[in-house]
């Protein structure tokens, strides 16, 4: 049972690692980006990013929890 224990909490892993990149990788992309027209509404480029990075590290320190806890049951 803890093979696929493991096997799973490195899937999800994986998944979050790469959707999370790909998240922060936008909202860098879009600070940077020009704006389209000055008239359309468009949210701050930095809150943006500040909320993006923060649900990283939120999902990061949650993995890291999972990982503590996974560990200690063996």
């Amino acid at each position: 049972m803890s093979v696929f224990n493991w096997l799973i909490f490195w899937t999800v892993a994986a998944l979050f690692g790469v959707g999370h990149t790909l998240l922060v990788r936008s909202a860098v992309r879009l600070r940077r980006s020009e704006p389209i027209a000055p008239e359309s509404p468009r949210s701050t480029p930095t809150a943006d990013l500040t909320w993006t990075v923060v649900t990283a590290l939120a999902t990061a320190a949650l993995l890291y929890a999972v990982y503590l806890v996974i560990g200690v049951h063996e």
